[in-house]
């Protein structure tokens, strides 16, 4: 069954992540917990420039750890090297309470104090939270909230389709911000006056639209390869980015391109990359935290790729495997580094990181948002993963959007998170 052309509200369901393991459990479990990272330790010098990830063994701890000092040049090398060596079992931790969605109720990193803020809604869940931290050794601070993430996620979807004067007014552009354990919903200055007296659901609360508008990414051209499909290829007709591959479910047999939903040219056009056709272009929305475009691959020499890659120019066969897919908001986390792979980060160099901003950015309808990296243009599309320190790369969404200008590191980027556009699961 193909994606329709049109979906209400961003919706396209049933479908499955291309990748190079069984779950995402066992992608984030790597090793013993207290097992020492397998990267060498970088010079200091090398934490004062970008953070990018070269895709070479050795780098990736150096890579989270830039990362960390861009966004928070107080840091100490030291400090940045240890906040990226613990990352591994963060995202342990992480993996073991957002077992029980009705106690989490989302977390952030605090890269400059090390410490991993959890927000839950009993003690018990607090206890256990902090007793498991210090068994993985890392510092945690726990914090008795009134809301789960996912009552969070339940009250921001409502608002998004709302009809009412508050959701009406929001056009879609409703987050969370998982430190105040609220909704935020922006919505124009000239609004605010007479929303003031619309009641509104508990944990809600209403802000100024920014003035300041994202641009959609679109560009030219860039040399790219064509003998396998990875994230950060250039495609054609729009200039965009290629993203990650997918499988619709009830239907395994075909394959999935998914692009941002903005870069389509109109369903039934043939798409392609370096001159070679991929296939055509089914189904597209751009509609609250979800823009993606699905192309569906008919070429022979792509329909049977069978493992997740993205773009690489450090390694041997221009890619690097894609080890795990985001299957839940609850793992993403404020505070921890995000990569993009995509057409005009470097045009024949590696790819950029950033910092999560926010996991819900009410100004730009919800989307995850990436400090300290603002994308180009021809970015639109491009796949944004996270990097351990391990080297393992998990997918976490397409690229929308981006602030300033390209390579502004003042700036930011957003992106739609991959659970936010259906039934998604890791396919081996």
């Amino acid at each position: 069954m193909e994606p329709r052309s049109t979906v209400p509200r961003g919706r396209l369901r049933g479908l499955t992540i291309a990748v190079g393991v069984t779950t995402l459990i066992a992608a984030l479990l790597v090793g013993p917990a207290n097992a020492a990272p397998s990267d060498a330790a970088p010079s200091d010098a090398a934490l004062t420039g970008p953070a990018v990830d070269r895709g070479i063994p050795g780098a990736a701890l150096e890579t989270i750890a830039s990362a960390y000092r861009e966004a928070h040049p107080e840091m100490s090398p030291a400090a940045a090297r240890a906040a990226a060596a613990e990352q591994t079992r963060r995202r342990q931790l992480l993996s073991k309470i957002t077992q029980d969605p009705a106690t989490f109720g989302g977390a952030w990193f605090d890269p400059p104090s090390g410490v991993l803020h959890v927000a839950v809604t009993t003690t018990a869940a607090g206890s256990a939270t902090a007793a498991l931290g210090r068994d993985l050794g890392i510092r945690v601070q726990t914090r008795l909230v009134g809301r789960s993430l996912a009552e969070l996620e339940r009250s921001a979807d409502a608002l998004r389709v709302g009809t009412d004067a508050l959701g009406a007014a929001a056009d879609g552009n409703v987050g969370i911000d998982v430190k105040e354990n609220r909704v935020v919903v922006a919505v124009p200055a000239r609004r605010m006056a007479a929303l003031r007296s619309v009641p509104s659901a508990d944990g809600v609360t209403v802000v100024a639209r920014s003035t300041v508008r994202d641009v959609p990414d679109v560009c030219t051209s860039r040399s790219n390869c064509d003998d396998s499909l990875r994230a950060g290829l250039i495609l054609a007709p729009s200039g965009c980015s290629l993203g990650w591959m997918a499988h619709d479910t009830r239907t395994p047999s075909v394959r999935w391109l998914m692009t941002a939903g903005h870069c389509s040219t109109g369903v039934g056009v043939t798409w392609s990359t370096a001159g070679t056709n991929i296939g055509t272009l089914r189904g597209a929305t751009n509609s609250g935290r979800v823009d993606v475009s699905f192309i569906e691959v008919t070429n022979p020499t792509y329909a049977n790729d069978s493992i997740g890659r993205l773009y690489s120019h450090t390694s041997a066969n221009r890619f690097v495997r894609l080890n795990g897919a985001a299957t839940s908001m609850a793992q993403f986390v404020v505070g921890e580094t995000a990569c993009l792979a995509a057409n005009a980060t470097d045009l024949t160099g590696t790819n950029r990181c950033g910092v999560i901003g926010s996991v819900s950015d009410a100004q730009r309808r919800g989307m995850v948002r990436v400090d300290n990296e603002d994308a180009c243009g021809g970015d639109s599309g491009g796949g944004w993963y996270e990097l351990n320190a391990d080297g393992t790369r998990i997918a976490l969404g397409m690229h929308s959007s981006s602030s300033q200008s390209c390579h502004d590191e003042s700036g930011h980027s957003n992106f739609t998170p991959l659970p936010a556009i259906g039934s998604i699961s890791v396919d081996v």
